[in-house]
């Protein structure tokens, strides 16, 4: 008798033990599948709040047919959940997998309409002008051109990087309508109000320019221009 009431003591300690072990199993497999739906946690939010961020700022966002399919399913694995909460509820069939991969379509998704109707705002709105390589190509290299590309410079690459990026708060676009002016406001002289003439002799000046280019054209362009005494003749070293 005392054996067999050992027997059935050692069988409860082994059951509780197999028990015990059962629970820290499940509650590793349940914390591996929360971990990874956390992973999704901090996209989701950043993409909500552009959405909310855009919307109040007059950008026009497409639908997204995804949302509606993916929700669906988060509520129906959710439901689920609720009524046999256990790991094998969520990984039975391809519930899992399937829920997983309609998160990151969602995502992927979401984020690229955003980012798309973003640019077609952003084309539309702001400064449309060329960028600054474009713009020195066709310049000619006049003091006031020199002095209006380095200010060109400056704004246009803080600008354009909004085109990249979404806004992040409403500061951003306030910043993003004030460059977008002063980069308008922005005057150079173009080549058809720059003689041919001191337009050579303006490309020259970086590396000497002969006396053969200070024409009776380009000094008067420079007088005109209170630039005359800006410039200096100096003998060549051979």
């Amino acid at each position: 008798m005392a054996i067999t009431d050992k027997a059935k003591a050692t069988l409860v300690r082994l059951n509780k033990i197999s028990e015990a072990r059962d629970g820290v199993d499940e509650a590793q497999a349940l914390d591996s599948l929360r971990g990874r739906l956390l992973q999704f946690v901090a996209p989701i939010k950043i993409l909500s709040s552009n959405a909310k961020l855009l919307a109040n700022q007059g950008v026009a966002l497409s639908g997204v047919t995804e949302i509606g399919s993916t929700l669906e399913t988060v509520k129906k694995v959710s439901m689920r959940f609720v009524e046999i909460p256990k790991s094998t509820t969520l990984k039975q069939g391809t519930r899992w997998t399937g829920l997983i991969s309609k998160l990151e379509v969602l995502v992927k998704k979401v984020g690229e309409a955003q980012t798309n109707d973003w640019k077609v705002f952003f084309g539309s709105k702001y400064f449309g002008g060329i960028s600054p390589t474009q713009r020195e190509a066709k310049l000619a290299q006049t003091p006031q051109n020199k002095k209006a590309l380095e200010s060109y410079k400056k704004l246009y690459q803080n600008f354009i990087a909004y085109r990249l990026n979404i806004p992040k708060d409403a500061e951003d676009f306030k910043s993003l309508e004030v460059m977008s002016e002063q980069l308008a406001q922005i005057k150079f002289q173009e080549d058809d109000d720059v003689p041919e003439d001191v337009r050579k002799f303006f490309e020259a000046t970086n590396t000497g320019a002969g006396l053969e280019l200070l024409t009776i054209e380009v000094i008067e362009w420079l007088r005109n221009n209170n630039l005359l005494s800006s410039y200096i003749v100096r003998a060549k070293l051979n």
